[in-house]
């Protein structure tokens, strides 16, 4: 899970996660007894790894067995989803509201538990993932705003497979290979922009909550049209924050990435 922070100076910003680039790493629990790893005595944060060598009695193996990784934080088997949220998703909330551009990205091998962590289980509410749960509390925490600001909120859902673009909010009766591919254009400024790319309104968890679900929906559709891999497309689902102070003419907008 990494927690990019996109700003230049935030000397003064109390509210603000700290700066940088953060990498936690999450361990999905397994039915083996068999660990390859240890967390360190001094600094926990610290993850070593002891992969064992070829038992060969014919060739000396002299190749380094142990390798040590450092971390911001490390969520182990007993981590749950709520766990996760706070660690990850919190501090990038603050970032949005402090008017910084954000991004969570997870990373990781086939199986290893992107979807769960990003999307959720859909068994148990406590299953909730990443995504929703930083929809409800931006929604909470903008609800409950006393600094005077008026907030606007708007989503997108984009799925990037073999290099190609979809629009996973666009409502149509074609099938997804039929539909306009987004892409994406830079102006004389070198702002990017994406064509073809929906970005709709939000006024409340509800609404939010509902083109996720329609996104996901249209990711499973589009996985089934195009016989794809769903290993093997990337999601982004954008959250856009835009936060006006009373009789101001002064917007802040800010940006939150969720990719999985």
């Amino acid at each position: 899970l990494l927690l990019p922070r996109d700003l230049m100076d935030a000397k003064d910003d109390d509210e603000a996660a700290p700066n940088g680039i953060q990498v936690y790493l999450r361990i999905r629990p397994s039915s083996s007894s068999l660990k390859y790893y240890e967390r360190d005595d001094i600094d926990p944060n610290i993850l070593s790894f002891n992969l064992p060598k070829e038992s060969d009695t014919d060739i000396i193996n002299n190749s380094k067995s142990r390798f040590s990784f450092q971390f911001n934080g490390i969520l182990d088997e007993k981590a749950n989803q709520r766990d996760v949220f706070r660690a990850v998703g919190i501090p990038a909330i603050k970032n949005v509201l402090a008017g910084y551009n954000s991004t969570i990205f997870a990373y990781g091998q086939t199986g290893s538990g992107k979807t769960f962590t990003i999307t959720g289980g859909s068994e148990r509410y406590d299953d909730r993932g990443i995504t929703p749960r930083v929809i409800s509390q931006l929604f909470k925490t903008i609800s409950k705003s006393s600094n005077g600001m008026e907030y606007s909120c708007f989503a997108s859902y984009l799925e990037i497979y073999n290099q190609s673009g979809y629009d996973l909010l666009m409502e149509h009766d074609a099938s997804f290979e039929e539909v306009p591919k987004v892409t994406m254009l830079e102006d004389e400024y070198g702002r990017h922009h994406f064509k073809n790319l929906s970005m709709h309104l939000v006024k409340s968890e509800e609404e939010a909550l509902n083109l996720l679900f329609l996104g996901d929906t249209n990711r499973a559709i589009a996985a089934t049209e195009m016989n794809q891999n769903s290993t093997r497309s990337h999601c982004i689902f954008t959250l856009i924050l835009e936060g006006r102070k009373a009789g101001a003419d002064t917007v802040t907008r800010s940006k939150l990435n969720i990719v999985e």
